[in-house]
């Protein structure tokens, strides 16, 4: 099926179209058959479909990087063309202390013993200019040289992001497939760099990849739903596999089956368990549903994985209980659990580090957080708020960002991994979730909630969130001095000036919204913030639950604390989420008061 699948490109690159007769005259010489083919086809398109999606989102980031670089051509040429001008009226300025400095030689040379001092200290003078001037020179020629090597530079890499733009363009209009990767297949020119002692050894690898996978579509009118991967449910819990052969591989066989008064070979797959969603596969059987079976090779085996149509009704949030709002940071996750009243009556931290792992590392660390966020809401019976973030503008203009610790976040961040896997978890688990605007949550935070319950910026943050869904007020808080103390990232706080407060009768016909003053006072926090840190010259403390905290969040899961009447009683939970059942994962030591639904 994978060089049927290849064939088939071939022939559709060359001007064919997928007929009768292409069909007849494929499947028979390769032993397959219709449906077989048929399936190859389907596969076939869907692979180009998603060459074709993937071109569109490239396209649209070289679009992006095309404006930003030509922007920094125009600065450039401007800042050369300015550099230029000042080196015009820098060499002006040379040559007329040039000619003073030759005057006062004169003046030196001619002057009696009563001023020859006087001469002498004012050509020094007069030198001390000129040495200056011509540094001065130098300086601007050195700048319009790296301003003008620069500026080439900038132009090349315009220029390569053209006609990638433009390749991209004809992936989309016409896409195109390497069966085995480009990257095996590059290989083969650097056979030792790559491990091959020989290129037949790097042949038997690329072949071996190509012909790695192939896909068994389902059949709702067959049995098991499928008609040639026909799972059955053993009393032990685990599945056989009937795998029907195709006439090319009937020698392979280990028994024949009779069928409407056909012989068909086939092969028996006897023990096969799957990691989860076997009440789902079991549910798809009964039910009659198209049962897809793809089978995939790797470096060790062959995985059988299956796929149903399984579809999952989300839940309308429900307020009525409190609510979890969750909130996304660099290396770690806070949540916040609110009552009815939109109080926060405890906190959670989940460290969740992307930073220097790989990508499958990576989304199983976010996939793992997000099953234990759904797992604590559904413990407490409340909905999970999150927030609706989309980081594909700000990582586009990574090289424009000022903060490196920023910048080292945004582009180790898997931004869409989070809300994908939160959405998921949230419906295993029949668990509700709302997404709001982040507008203004972390200074929301900082202002009302973190020095009153004494919790950290991120997981105020995250009671923000929660009471955001509730519909709660966000008022700026009122205060007898018309001023409000904030905490800082690290162990200082600043005072703000809150904005003056109007009267009813003082207020527009269309008053402005409330995040218009949040807006004013988060500008002054950050002019503040950065004016403390500059001062103080502290370092940020890093933050709970990263792994440069010691003592405290370094446990998988990190740390709960419960908010009594204003007390901080602090307890460790429990977060194993391999080895412990998912209806007790949650263990709970209180001191003080406890927050009900989690017990011992």
């Amino acid at each position: 099926m994978s060089r049927a699948e290849r064939l088939l490109l071939a022939q559709l690159k060359a001007g064919r179209t997928w007929t009768g007769d292409l069909k007849v005259s494929f499947y028979k010489p390769l032993g397959l058959s219709a449906t077989h083919l048929d399936m190859a086809y389907r596969q076939l398109m869907a692979k180009l479909s998603s060459v074709a999606e993937l071109a569109k989102d490239n396209l649209k980031d070289a679009v992006a990087k095309i404006a930003s670089k030509k922007v920094d051509i125009k600065r450039k040429e401007k800042a050369r063309e300015k550099a230029r001008k000042n080196l015009i009226k820098l060499n002006g300025e040379l040559r007329s202390l040039m000619e003073k400095a030759t005057e006062r030689r004169k003046l030196l040379i001619n002057a009696s013993a009563r001023y020859r001092d006087d001469c002498l200290f004012a050509l020094k003078v007069r030198l001390e200019e000129l040495h200056a001037k011509r540094a001065a020179v130098a300086t601007a020629r050195t700048e319009i040289r790296d301003l003008s090597f620069a500026l080439h530079q900038h132009k090349r890499r315009l220029a390569i992001l053209e006609r990638r733009a433009e390749r991209t363009k004809k992936h989309i209009d016409d896409p195109t497939l390497c069966f085995g990767s480009k990257k095996l297949f590059r290989a083969q020119f650097n056979l030792t760099g790559n491990g091959y002692d020989s290129h037949a050894a790097w042949l038997g690898d690329w072949r071996s990849h190509r012909s790695a996978q192939f896909t068994l579509d389902g059949n709702s009118s067959k049995e098991g739903g499928n008609q040639f991967a026909r799972l059955r449910k053993r009393a032990d819990g685990r599945y056989d596999l009937e795998l029907r052969l195709p006439t090319a591989l009937a020698h392979l066989a280990t028994r024949i089956e009779k069928h409407a008064g056909s012989l068909i070979p086939c092969v028996d797959l006897r023990g096969l368990s799957f990691n989860h969603g076997n009440d789902v596969i079991d549910d798809a059987i009964v039910r009659g549903q198209p049962v897809t079976v793809k089978f995939l090779r790797d470096d060790k085996s062959w995985k059988v994985l299956v796929s149903v149509d399984h579809k999952q009704a989300s839940k309308t949030p429900d307020f009525a209980g409190g609510a979890l709002g969750v909130d996304l940071n660099a290396g770690h996750v806070s949540a916040a659990l609110v009552d009815a009243s939109g109080n926060p009556i405890a906190v959670y931290n989940f460290p969740c580090v992307t930073y220097g792992k790989s990508s499958a590392k990576a989304q199983d660390a976010i996939r793992k957080v997000a099953a234990e966020i759904a797992v604590l809401a559904k413990q407490f019976d409340v909905p999970v708020v999150a927030e609706f973030l989309d980081f594909s503008e700000k990582k586009r203009a990574l090289k424009d960002a000022k903060n490196a610790r920023y910048a080292r976040m945004l582009s180790s961040f898997a931004y869409s991994a989070f809300g994908t896997a939160l959405s998921s978890a949230c419906l295993r688990q029949g668990v509700a979730l709302r997404r709001v605007n982040p507008a203004y949550t972390s200074i929301i935070g900082r202002v009302k909630f973190a020095r009153r319950y004494g919790l950290s910026v991120h997981e105020a943050a995250s009671a923000t969130i929660a009471r955001r869904a509730m519909g709660y007020s966000e008022k700026l808080p009122r205060s007898s001095t018309g001023t409000v103390k904030v905490p800082t990232n690290g162990s200082d706080h600043v005072t703000l000036d809150l904005p003056v407060r109007k009267d009813a009768s003082e207020q527009a016909p269309k008053s402005r919204h409330v995040w218009s003053e949040w807006n004013r006072l988060n500008k002054e926090y950050h002019q503040k913030a950065l004016a403390a840190l500059g001062s103080s010259r502290r370092k940020l403390r890093p933050k709970r639950g990263s792994p440069q905290t010691t003592g405290r969040s370094t446990l998988p899961g990190g740390s709960g604390r419960n908010l009594v009447g204003g007390a901080e009683n602090r307890s460790m939970v429990s977060r194993n989420t391999r080895d412990v059942p998912a209806d007790s994962r949650f263990s709970h030591a209180a001191r003080g008061g406890g927050v009900p639904g989690i017990n011992s």
